[in-house]
């Protein structure tokens, strides 16, 4: 018989779970997701993304819609359990009809089945690089018959409509976190079915490149080399400096400076450490250098980016 150990006692050693390189950098990028549209429509309704500019992804939950897009002249028909995902803020309308329609309209009514949609924003707390929408095409589709590589996202997928549907109270809070969790199963599945990846998403499918990555991740204020990081990938210098280029169209030590200076200005709008100390953390052996690489990476100074920190709580207060 199992003996379970309580958290509370002094023989329980919390396990360490392994790196997660992925959820690594979403969580230093701060990933948030929220519905910020829901229901259910008939006749000749329209969802239209005029006016948005961040990511957003569409579940249709059940029904049919017809999708429009800037430059398609035909329309794509979504049905139940399909989703859209618009990584980059691209133009569209979700409508009840082939016909596009103008502008937003969730009032109409008509004859008819009801469509049920979910509509969600992805949002990164963090500004600046982020590898992971740089490496996404303008729109992923991902089809409810698409079991194979995506059996856990349409499961999900039932569970968000089943959860609007039922009205309960919490229900936002819920299907805003069932909402991240959908971001980042539609992720698995254009990594397992997607042809030519490019950048952070065909480099983590590498997995001699994912290892050095890894590695530098885990560790940013390693005083890392080129040579140092393709051991880590068990490669030669070359051939791990030629392979890092073709799948993130930077080099080594560019990629690992430009992290660097993401985690540098997470810390500086803090204000928890003073410049010197994350100099010392982020691995540069004076305040100076490390100053000199966040203006060349930034183009302003850390002090420019405490100071635009305190404006904005300033001017939130």
């Amino acid at each position: 018989m199992a003996v379970r150990i309580s958290p509370d006692s002094p023989e329980f050693v919390p396990e360490t779970p392994e790196f997660d390189l992925l959820s690594d950098v979403l969580h230093a990028l701060r990933l948030r997701v929220g519905l910020f549209k829901q229901g259910s429509y008939s006749g000749s309704w329209a969802l239209d993304s005029t006016g948005i500019n961040r990511a957003v992804f569409h579940l249709v939950g059940r029904g049919q819609a017809w999708l429009h897009r800037q430059g398609e002249r035909e329309p794509l028909v979504l049905r139940g359990g399909d989703l859209a995902m618009f990584p980059h803020a691209d133009w569209h309308q979700l409508s009840g009809t082939p016909r596009r329609e103008r502008g937003m309209r969730t009032d109409a009514t008509g004859e008819g089945p009801f469509t049920t949609v979910l509509c969600a924003m992805v949002d990164f707390g963090a500004g600046g690089l982020n590898p992971i929408m740089q490496a996404l095409p303008g729109v992923i589709v991902v089809r409810s018959e698409d079991q194979e590589t995506s059996a856990p996202l349409h499961a999900l997928a039932r569970l968000m409509v089943a959860e609007f549907e039922a009205g309960a109270a919490g229900r936002q809070g819920v299907l805003d976190r069932f909402a991240e969790v959908m971001f980042v199963l539609v992720l698995r599945h254009h990594m397992q079915r997607a042809r030519g990846l490019t950048g952070f998403l065909a480099a983590l499918k590498d997995e001699r490149i994912a290892r050095a990555l890894t590695a530098l991740h885990r560790a940013p204020g390693e005083g890392w080399r080129v040579e140092t990081l393709a051991r880590a990938a068990g490669m030669s210098r070359t051939v791990f400096a030629e392979r890092f280029v073709a799948l993130l169209g930077v080099t080594p030590m560019h990629y690992l400076a430009t992290w660097r200076m993401h985690l540098a200005e997470d810390m500086l709008k803090e204000r928890r450490s003073s410049v010197a100390q994350i100099a010392e953390r982020l691995g540069y052996q004076t305040e100076a250098a490390f100053r000199r690489a966040f203006r060349r990476v930034r183009g302003v100074g850390p002090g420019d980016v405490r100071r635009r920190a305190r404006a904005g709580v300033h001017a939130s207060g």
